[in-house]
């Protein structure tokens, strides 16, 4: 198992034939942590000035406090507090980028305190400025703290840009127990849909010979039980299961860093997620925290795997040729050039699913990684996650609309093409909302 003894900070040549490089030097979850950030943020500065970013809730929760630690150790703070939008929260966007970019002053080091939108900006704004960040981690309720990888809405349409991951991390425990309880929640929600993207990934492997690494694949595989096996500790925030749950987050980060993209923790559970969000720049209808949606997605995608792998001889499908141009309104041209771009694959999917060879083999490798929709289910529900979708303020109807236009937003192949090209999808989707409980109201 990779530690943060020899992971961190390393570049070592890997079984799969790659090369990988982990820059993230610190990994810091003790009631100590705040303490330890000038000493390791002078490592990274001349002059002792640090842009600290955070957002009116996060600066409250941690940020005050950082601060007086950095300026009673001589450090000159410059305060960034990310602006809301009409929704009351800030977002990562090209527009809110823009912003901070403009009017940002000069600094050695950026520091973010805050999780999703605090640490994606900061991230992203430091690889602009080629300037070296940290993040204060103020939840466990995202992977994306440790990834290299930023995922802004760009001209409305959730997209991925590869920067730089944090060269430190700093988490308190306390801090961290204190969140709110959806947003542990949220973190049980992205950190559980790793098996489910994991068989994605090996999908794209057996079909179009995407690289896969057994190592970035397995990397949180010894501490999975630990929360997964005991969802009532993450919500009672019992020790154990809370460290268990801020590392595997962690660890999935590095997973993504080491490979250069997202494919170990995100597939088609987060496209379900990604499409929600999308819908609300269209429709103004507000949507809920990501790992929450993604967790959800995940049973989603588990079902779905489940009926693709009942299967003895496919039977090919057309998928639609184009997207939803009303639907998508004023982005479905960005939106149509992603599912432009996945159109070779597709065909060469069909073509591959016409060999019985083909089949049974593939069949072999995803039924070794899928994990049961009701075991999921039942950890996301026992450990009080968004289970069903009036947990996150969506009816059935708007889900199946998501679920039903999620193929459309990104050019990579998911269980989601998989599903349409088999026939399970759209034929089969309101069956699975019904059979997990999900809500029945609105078909």
């Amino acid at each position: 198992m990779f530690t943060s003894e020899n992971i961190l900070g390393k570049t070592f040549t890997c079984e799969c034939g790659s090369v990988h490089s982990i820059p993230t030097e610190y990994f810091i979850y003790s009631p100590e942590t705040f303490l330890k950030i000038p000493e390791i943020l002078s490592a990274k500065s001349k002059n002792k000035i640090v842009n600290l970013f955070a957002d009116e809730n996060t600066y409250q929760v941690a940020g005050k406090s950082v601060r007086k630690i950095l300026e009673n150790s001589g450090w000159t703070v410059q305060l960034i507090i990310i602006p809301e939008t009409n929704n009351k929260k800030p977002v990562c966007d090209d527009l809110t980028f823009k912003i901070l970019n403009k009017s940002l002053k000069q600094a050695d080091v950026f520091l973010a305190v805050g999780s999703g939108v605090v640490n994606d900006l900061t991230k992203w704004l430091a690889f602009e400025r080629k300037v070296p960040y940290a993040v204060v981690a103020t939840a466990a309720s995202m992977n994306g703290y440790t990834a290299a990888n930023v995922a802004p809405t760009i001209k409305g349409v959730k997209s991925l840009i590869r920067a730089r991951a944090p060269f430190a991390v700093f988490a308190n425990p306390e801090v961290i127990i204190s969140a709110p309880g959806e947003m542990t929640a949220s973190g049980l929600g992205d950190l559980i849909a790793k098996p489910m993207s994991t068989t994605d990934w090996v999908m794209n492997n057996k079909f179009f010979g995407e690289h896969f690494c057994e190592k970035s694949a397995s990397l949180i595989n010894e501490i999975e039980p630990l929360y997964f096996n005991n969802p009532e500790k993450v919500k009672s925030c019992e020790l154990e299961a809370v460290e268990a749950l801020v590392t595997g987050l962690m660890y999935t980060g590095f997973a993504m860093t080491m490979i250069g993209v997202s494919s170990p923790a995100s597939g088609g559970e987060h496209l379900f997620s990604h499409t929600l969000d999308m819908m609300s720049s269209v429709d103004g209808v507000s949507h809920d925290l990501h790992g929450r949606q993604v967790g959800i997605g995940t049973i989603i995608s588990a079902a779905l795997y489940e009926r693709i792998l009942s299967i003895e001889k496919p039977e090919i499908h057309e998928m639609p040729k184009d997207i939803d141009e009303i639907f998508w309104g004023n982005i479905s041209g960005s939106i149509a050039e992603q599912y432009a771009a996945k159109q070779e694959k597709l065909q060469v999917m069909r073509d591959k699913l016409s060999s019985k060879t083909f089949w049974t083999e593939l069949k072999i490798l995803l039924k070794k990684r899928v994990r049961p929709a009701k075991q999921i289910a039942d950890c996301l529900g026992k450990a009080g996650a968004a289970r069903k979708f009036s947990d996150i303020n969506c009816s059935s109807k708007r889900a199946m609309t998501a679920l039903l236009h999620a193929h459309e937003i990104r050019k990579r192949p998911t269980v989601i093409d998989l599903a349409w090209t088999l026939g399970i999808l759209p034929s089969s989707a309101e069956e699975i909302f019904k059979e997990y409980s999900f809500g029945r109201e609105g078909f």
